[in-house]
């Protein structure tokens, strides 16, 4: 049996929650990762980016998925709880995948429990309690 996570997707740069999420990680492919998403806030402007990105990959469009991509990072998407950094997120309807990178390196250090309850202006509440 795969080990099911919950866990938000937040913009670290925008201080928001955009995603509770239930997920696993790929047995097949390290660092890949895949679930459902419980609730979903993406802004309209992110989820049109996510779209165009994998539309252009599906049509090998290379010369443009730079400029998407480097909209895409300008929200520093992370995991909140293990502040692992997510990319090649892909949604299609309640469902969500996405690439990590290993959490707390020098430059994620930051991402600790009490950092971002104080920079999300959170209390102590985990995914799937009520709000």
């Amino acid at each position: 049996m795969v080990e099911q996570f919950s866990d938000y997707i937040v913009s670290g740069s925008r201080n928001e929650r955009y995603a509770r999420i239930e997920y696993a990680h790929s047995r097949e492919l390290e660092y890949y990762c895949h679930g459902r998403m419980l609730e979903n806030r993406f802004p309209e402007r992110l989820s049109w980016l996510l779209e165009e990105y994998d539309q252009l990959v599906q049509h090998v469009i290379m010369t443009l998925i730079d400029d998407v991509e480097e909209e895409i990072f300008t929200y520093d998407l992370h995991l909140e709880n293990t502040g692992q950094r997510i990319h090649t997120l892909m949604l299609t309807g309640d469902e969500v995948s996405f690439f990590i990178t290993p959490a707390f390196d020098e430059e994620d250090a930051r991402w600790t429990e009490e950092a971002l309850r104080e920079r999300f202006g959170l209390e102590d509440q985990r995914p799937g309690e009520k709000e």
